[in-house]
């Protein structure tokens, strides 16, 4: 049997259907109008099931199992403003019959946005629920209706503007991503697969997109193809800030098996990796983040090391939570760690995805207060890493339908998400918008460039390194592409850090950037890093080493530097270096001379109290008398003050 009608829960006391009960008209007509109509519901055939029904009311406006019969069809249907309509005409014939009519009319108005109608039903609901059914849901949905009729007496500034015919189609766009730089948009395509169904539709599958934004504008958008797009489905995946990294779901086709290999649940996240202008082969990202449940929505942080990701695995608040995990490094990921109860709650959160700058989460829930089915929220983590009570985005970003995903850019001005209710190509377009100032995540900038050897020009592949220089914590683990040398770092703004970027053979390099917040948006960065070879002669400038004025005592945040000059040191055993002190020429060159000493002697003692050889190093003060910069600004005396090491 298809299912239980609602029906005759409301007036046959349970009883099975049959040809013959009790109603609530005499009228024989009517009543067998209506048995040809229930027999019709029960097989699919919603349009003669209204044709009969309608003609059992002809014979009796009053027959009020008919109106609960229709409120049943329309809701199948998803006619929800004549669902509401039926149910109210039956209630009017008898309004104190059923509390499980008022619940269910109550139910269908907040579904659609009906939220001073859906309160007051709820509230008859407490007089008509005599058995106390429904108190504890009732409560639940009155504290959803207040919260909706607030929200939209204080909209927030939302103008949705579709990407364009270059990104959306007449099929379904959805779940998009993008990189720092805002160049390069990722997204899931539904398409048909050329595949018959059963029934005789054709069916469809999801694969990835890419568009490049050429002077501003996305280019039309492309199938990534094979590897990464295969016969099955791929899709809610996440790209990493520089572009290199794709995470992404595949779920099981067959036991165990997706298209893209082996599976431990029924969907598992994957990885692949761009070297130049090629992805890998997708791996499975394994256990521990891949278990026998469910796993999926990957949200890669720009720190290069953190995965978030959704899961209904044991160990949870509730259905679905978001997970956190960490690339260590070995390249292996930590134990998955639930986000704990201010993030998740017994319901469902998902759809995770963490700014740029590390700090604002922002997900769908329908267990926080919210107005539909699925509101989007942001939590904040705050100095000691804890996360903040969400914040619903508000009204009308959420309404009383499910809002379920979206991202910002690196900027964080420009919301992406995917919609259907404004379709202007077909089925689910993408859109972007402007996020209001309350929404905003912290300020991010970024840092890009090529890596390359000084001497040949070769593009190299090298370990980049973005430390808090305050509290000496690695912020952000990135590379450079091993055939282009690109690279792209991003900077969370009003923190000072260490920047260094090194590689087995080479000097490492090094500099600093302090990113102060302000109203507008931050500037971009562009360095293309020479690195120098191990040999005779070459010399680095430690650009992460500080001293107050006048002063040869080195301050704490040169500690960051001074610990990559003696990892270096420690991997290159066989060389001898000379630590140089430089001044500007501010005072006396005695003065500047015995100061430039000092400060190079300074680096001396750290480092043979850290074990390095004293027959490895040298140290020696120049003074202003090696300037590399002009005297004449201040700029060009910071410059000039200096410490640097050289290979003798």
């Amino acid at each position: 049997m298809k299912k239980l009608i609602f029906i005759l829960l409301l007036f046959i006391g349970g009883q099975i259907y049959s040809q013959t009960f009790s109603t609530s008209t005499k009228n024989k007509k009517a009543i067998e109008y209506f048995n040809k109509a229930l027999k019709y519901y029960n097989s699919y055939n919603y349009k003669e099931a209204v044709y009969w029904s309608e003609a059992a009311l002809d014979k009796d406006k009053k027959f009020i199992e008919v109106y609960y019969l229709l409120s049943d069809i329309y809701g199948e249907n998803k006619l929800y403003g004549k669902k509401i309509l039926a149910l109210k005409k039956a209630i009017s014939i008898k309004p104190q019959k059923s509390a499980l009519a008022y619940f269910t009319l109550a139910k269908t108005e907040l579904q659609i946005g009906k939220y001073d109608d859906a309160k007051q039903d709820f509230e008859l609901l407490k007089k008509y629920d005599t058995q106390k059914r429904y108190l504890k849901s009732i409560n639940k949905y009155i504290t959803k209706c207040n919260f909706g009729i607030e929200a939209m007496k204080h909209p927030v500034d939302f103008k949705p503007v579709n990407l364009g015919k270059n990104i959306n189609s007449k099929y379904d766009e959805y779940l998009p991503s993008l990189t720092a730089d805002e160049k390069t948009l990722i997204f899931t395509r539904l398409i048909p697969s050329g595949k018959i169904s059963y029934d005789g539709t054709v069916e469809k599958q999801e694969d990835f997109y890419s568009s490049e934004k050429i002077n501003g504008v996305f280019s039309k958008a492309k199938a990534l193809g094979p590897p990464l797009n295969t016969f099955g489905n791929e899709g809610a995946q996440s790209i990493s800030a520089d572009g290199k990294l794709l995470f992404f779901t595949s779920c099981e086709y067959d036991r165990g098996k997706s298209a893209h290999g082996l599976t431990f649940g029924s969907c598992d996240i994957f990885i692949s990796h761009k070297t130049g202008k090629k992805w890998s082969k997708p791996k499975n990202l394994g256990k521990p983040v891949n278990s026998k449940y469910w796993e999926s929505q990957p949200s890669f942080s720009a720190d290069g090391k953190t995965l978030y990701f959704a899961s209904n695995r044991p160990g949870g608040k509730g259905g679905i939570d978001i997970w956190k995990t960490v690339m260590n490094e070995d390249s292996s990921w930590s134990q998955p760690v639930n986000l704990g109860d201010t993030i998740n709650t017994p319901k469902h959160e998902q759809s995770p995805f963490i700014h740029y700058d590390n700090k604002t989460l922002y997900f769908a829930s329908n267990g926080h207060p919210g107005m539909g089915k699925s509101d989007l929220f942001l939590s904040r983590k705050d100095s000691s890493g804890h996360w903040q009570k969400p914040k619903n985005l508000g009204y009308p970003i959420n309404t009383f339908d499910e809002e379920v995903s979206l991202i910002l850019n690196a900027k964080g001005d420009k919301a992406f998400f995917a919609s259907s209710k404004k379709s202007e190509f077909g089925g689910i377009d993408l859109y972007t918008f402007e996020i209001t100032q309350e929404n905003k995540p912290g300020q991010v900038t970024y840092v890009q460039g090529v890596v390359y050897d000084k001497e040949t020009s070769e593009r190299l592949s090298t370990i980049i390194k973005l430390i808090n220089i305050e509290t000496r914590k690695e912020v952000t683990l990135a590379s450079s592409d091993e055939l282009t040398g690109k690279y792209l770092v991003c900077l969370p703004a009003g923190e000072n850090f260490a920047f260094t970027v090194s590689k087995p053979g080479y000097l490492f390099f090094s500099k600093n950037f302090s990113i102060k917040k302000t109203k507008d948006n931050l500037k971009t960065y562009h360095f293309d890093i020479p690195l120098s070879p191990v040999k005779k002669g070459e010399k680095t400038i430690l650009k992460n080493i500080f001293f107050d004025t006048d002063s040869y005592q080195l301050k704490e945040n040169s500690f960051t530097e001074l610990q990559n000059l003696y990892h270096f040191l420690k991997q290159n055993p066989e060389i001898k270096i000379e630590i140089s002190g430089h001044t500007d020429n501010t005072g006396s060159e005695t003065h500047n001379k015995e100061l430039s000493l000092k400060r190079a002697k300074s680096v001396y003692n750290y480092l043979i109290s850290k074990g390095i050889k004293k027959t490895s190093l040298t140290y020696k003060g120049y003074g202003s008398s090696m300037p590399i910069d002009k005297n004449n600004s201040e700029k060009g005396k910071r410059n000039n003050r200096r410490t640097e090491f050289k290979i003798l």
